[in-house]
Protein backbone atom coordinates (compact mmCIF):
# COMPACT_ATOMS: atom_id res chain seq x y z
CA UNK A 1 0.00 0.00 0.00
CA UNK A 2 0.90 3.40 -0.67
CA UNK A 3 0.98 6.07 1.81
CA UNK A 4 -1.98 8.29 2.07
CA UNK A 5 -3.99 4.96 0.56
CA UNK A 6 -7.56 5.59 1.79
CA UNK A 7 -7.63 1.58 3.58
CA UNK A 8 -4.74 3.18 5.54
CA UNK A 9 -6.75 6.00 6.49
CA UNK A 10 -9.70 3.77 7.73
CA UNK A 11 -8.05 1.75 10.15
CA UNK A 12 -6.93 4.88 11.85
CA UNK A 13 -9.96 6.44 11.65
CA UNK A 14 -11.64 3.26 13.44
CA UNK A 15 -8.95 3.22 16.01
CA UNK A 16 -9.97 6.42 17.03
CA UNK A 17 -13.06 5.43 16.92
CA UNK A 18 -12.93 2.61 19.57
CA UNK A 19 -10.60 4.79 22.08
CA UNK A 20 -12.73 7.56 21.74
CA UNK A 21 -15.69 5.06 22.60
CA UNK A 22 -13.53 2.98 25.65
CA UNK A 23 -13.13 6.52 26.81
CA UNK A 24 -16.86 7.34 26.68
CA UNK A 25 -17.67 4.19 28.55
CA UNK A 26 -15.15 4.84 31.21
CA UNK A 27 -16.81 8.01 32.26
CA UNK A 28 -20.03 6.61 32.24
CA UNK A 29 -19.15 3.99 34.39
CA UNK A 30 -17.76 6.38 37.18
CA UNK A 31 -20.74 8.50 36.82
CA UNK A 32 -22.92 5.71 37.51
CA UNK A 33 -20.86 4.77 40.59
CA UNK A 34 -21.25 7.87 41.77
CA UNK A 35 -24.96 8.25 41.40
CA UNK A 36 -25.13 4.66 42.88
CA UNK A 37 -22.77 6.24 46.04
CA UNK A 38 -25.18 8.95 46.39
CA UNK A 39 -28.04 6.55 46.77
CA UNK A 40 -26.72 4.31 48.96
CA UNK A 41 -25.98 7.27 51.33
CA UNK A 42 -29.74 8.70 51.02
CA UNK A 43 -30.90 5.45 52.06
CA UNK A 44 -28.59 5.15 54.86
CA UNK A 45 -29.93 8.23 56.06
CA UNK A 46 -33.54 7.58 55.84
CA UNK A 47 -32.62 4.25 57.44
CA UNK A 48 -30.79 6.03 60.63
CA UNK A 49 -33.83 8.40 60.81
CA UNK A 50 -36.52 5.06 60.78
CA UNK A 51 -34.21 3.81 63.67
CA UNK A 52 -33.83 6.84 65.87
CA UNK A 53 -38.11 7.11 65.55
CA UNK A 54 -37.90 3.62 67.14
CA UNK A 55 -35.62 4.32 69.97
CA UNK A 56 -37.47 7.09 70.72
CA UNK A 57 -40.51 4.94 70.94
CA UNK A 58 -38.95 2.56 72.78
CA UNK A 59 -37.30 5.06 75.28
CA UNK A 60 -40.66 6.26 75.88
CA UNK A 61 -42.17 2.85 76.54
CA UNK A 62 -39.45 1.58 78.94
CA UNK A 63 -39.56 5.07 80.29
CA UNK A 64 -43.57 4.70 81.18
CA UNK A 65 -42.48 0.86 82.34
CA UNK A 66 -39.36 1.62 84.86
CA UNK A 67 -41.81 4.68 86.37
CA UNK A 68 -44.19 2.35 87.50
CA UNK A 69 -48.28 2.74 87.55
CA UNK A 70 -49.67 6.10 86.52
CA UNK A 71 -46.58 7.43 84.46
CA UNK A 72 -47.33 8.59 81.30
CA UNK A 73 -45.20 10.21 78.56
CA UNK A 74 -46.15 11.43 74.80
CA UNK A 75 -44.82 10.81 71.72
CA UNK A 76 -45.05 12.32 68.74
CA UNK A 77 -44.35 10.94 65.15
CA UNK A 78 -43.88 14.02 62.62
CA UNK A 79 -45.94 13.88 59.61
CA UNK A 80 -43.27 13.85 57.44
CA UNK A 81 -41.92 10.44 58.84
CA UNK A 82 -43.96 8.18 56.25
CA UNK A 83 -42.75 4.73 58.13
CA UNK A 84 -45.63 2.67 60.20
CA UNK A 85 -44.05 2.08 63.72
CA UNK A 86 -45.47 -1.22 65.25
CA UNK A 87 -45.20 -2.06 69.08
CA UNK A 88 -45.78 -5.11 70.92
CA UNK A 89 -44.96 -7.13 73.91
CA UNK A 90 -41.02 -6.97 73.97
CA UNK A 91 -40.19 -5.54 70.78
CA UNK A 92 -40.82 -2.14 68.71
CA UNK A 93 -40.85 -3.29 65.02
CA UNK A 94 -39.97 -0.01 62.20
CA UNK A 95 -40.80 -0.78 58.77
CA UNK A 96 -39.20 1.51 56.43
CA UNK A 97 -39.73 0.40 52.57
CA UNK A 98 -39.02 -3.45 52.86
CA UNK A 99 -37.08 -3.05 55.58
CA UNK A 100 -37.86 -3.68 59.31
CA UNK A 101 -35.82 -2.06 62.27
CA UNK A 102 -36.63 -4.46 65.66
CA UNK A 103 -35.63 -3.26 68.85
CA UNK A 104 -36.26 -4.56 71.82
CA UNK A 105 -38.47 -3.04 75.00
CA UNK A 106 -38.36 -4.03 78.66
CA UNK A 107 -41.92 -5.46 78.80
CA UNK A 108 -42.46 -8.73 77.78
CA UNK A 109 -46.05 -8.70 78.56
CA UNK A 110 -48.88 -6.49 78.81
CA UNK A 111 -47.95 -4.05 76.15
CA UNK A 112 -51.11 -2.99 73.88
CA UNK A 113 -50.17 -3.69 70.30
CA UNK A 114 -50.30 -0.89 67.89
CA UNK A 115 -49.45 0.44 65.09
CA UNK A 116 -48.46 3.58 65.63
CA UNK A 117 -48.37 6.31 61.84
CA UNK A 118 -47.76 10.34 62.30
CA UNK A 119 -49.52 11.74 64.91
CA UNK A 120 -48.98 12.19 68.77
CA UNK A 121 -49.87 9.65 71.16
CA UNK A 122 -49.65 8.80 75.08
CA UNK A 123 -47.84 6.07 76.30
CA UNK A 124 -49.12 5.11 79.80
CA UNK A 125 -48.50 2.69 82.43
CA UNK A 126 -52.10 1.52 83.74
CA UNK A 127 -51.18 -0.40 86.87
CA UNK A 128 -48.11 -2.36 84.90
CA UNK A 129 -50.35 -2.70 81.28
CA UNK A 130 -48.49 -0.07 78.87
CA UNK A 131 -51.36 1.23 76.78
CA UNK A 132 -50.54 3.70 74.16
CA UNK A 133 -53.06 6.13 72.89
CA UNK A 134 -53.15 8.66 69.90
CA UNK A 135 -54.08 11.75 71.25
CA UNK A 136 -54.24 14.00 67.46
Amino acid sequence: MKKGDPMDDGGVLSIDFLFATLIALIIIAGMVSIVESELSRTQAGELGEARMMGERVAGAVNAAYTNGPGFAVNVTLPSDFPHTVEVRNGQVTVFYKDQRIKLSIIPKVNVTTTNMTPGKYTIKNQDGAITITRIT
